[in-house]
């Protein structure tokens, strides 16, 4: 979490050069509003990854609620790492539902696959998501109506 936020300050800092306070709208709200669904836990340097959901300022209004993205941010590590930062579609509701895959070392592929559930419209949806620094893919979706009871 340290190191997240240590991030996020260096982004606020840098787009605030020389000035007390940023006006960049889209950073202020991001740093103001994100949560940290989650963030692999590597033990030796390779490919890394966070996972920051934002949801949109509003109230539920008709049954519509203000909808969510995931920022799915990947770096390697080292002095000046190859980093990307991917976002997902929008939907009513995002949840992590854990990680599958994280390279254990330099020599294995480097990718990381991760399993999350949309809520659109009252359907669930079931991801795999491969990221890596060359790209982001999406498969494995299944598609269950929320009120099924069907897991």
């Amino acid at each position: 979490m340290r190191i997240l936020l240590v991030l996020f300050f260096a982004l606020l800092l840098a787009s605030c050069a020389n000035k007390d306070v940023s006006h960049d709208s889209e950073l202020v709200f991001f740093a103001n509003n994100f949560q940290l669904m989650s963030e692999t836990k590597n033990i030796k340097p390779t490919l890394f990854a966070r996972l920051l959901k934002l949801k949109e300022l509003g109230e539920c209004d008709a049954g519509k609620c203000p909808g969510e993205v995931v920022y799915i941010a990947v770096s390697e590590f080292g002095e000046y790492p190859e980093q990307r930062l991917y976002v997902t579609k929008q939907a009513d509701e995002w949840h992590f539902s854990g990680w599958e895959y994280v390279p254990a070392s330099g020599r294995e592929r480097q990718v990381i696959v991760f399993k999350m559930k949309s809520i659109t419209n009252g359907i669930e949806t079931e991801h795999t998501i491969k990221v890596s620094l060359d790209n982001i893919e999406y498969t494995d979706r299944k598609e269950i109506p929320k009120n099924s009871g069907e897991r």
